[in-house]
């Protein structure tokens, strides 16, 4: 199966769309059971293209299948600092996609000049864990009870990498 990785286009934002609605909707590997409304996210995606920031697409017969993307945070002593998020839709995870979209990325990252890549994790997707410790994040801390679904609580790991 060819997957091909690259930086976020105009002509994807529907597809890419897509693929968070679908992730989103399984309601366990996102902070949101909901995606964002379109024109946020639109806004969102063209703020990346235009400021060249670290948003990835993994695409599979012109289809959207996953993403990446490590975005600057804007606080002006926190410029330095950048959050990931990632999904990849579920028929096609176990495929390496979401490494790929990792090596990506970080490199991206890296070379925008961030030091510090961060995120946030729900502490038993042991899977995704272990895919951001292949690529050098380490756990930091534990955010305990720190999500309410379906009546049950979630811890979340904040995991973190730096350059320097």
């Amino acid at each position: 199966m060819k997957i091909d990785i690259r930086k976020i286009q105009d002509k994807d934002i529907g597809g890419f769309y897509d693929a968070l609605c679908s992730v989103a909707g399984e309601g366990i590997y996102l902070l949101t059971t909901t995606p964002p409304p379109y024109e946020k996210m639109l806004n969102f995606v063209r703020n990346n293209i235009e400021n060249n920031n670290a948003q990835y697409v993994a695409v599979h017969n012109n289809n959207i299948v996953g993403w990446a993307d490590i975005i600057p945070l804007e606080r002006n002593t926190m410029t330095h600092v950048g959050h990931l998020g990632m999904g990849v839709r579920s028929d096609f995870r176990g495929r390496g996609i979401g490494s790929q979209l990792l090596d990506k990325t970080i490199a991206h990252a890296w070379n925008q000049g961030l030091t510090r890549l961060e995120l946030e994790v729900f502490s038993d997707n042991e899977i995704a864990i272990n895919l951001y410790k292949k690529c050098s994040f380490e756990i930091e801390g534990v955010k305990k009870c720190a999500r309410l679904f379906d009546n049950k609580y979630q811890d979340i790991s904040i995991m973190a990498q730096c350059s320097i």
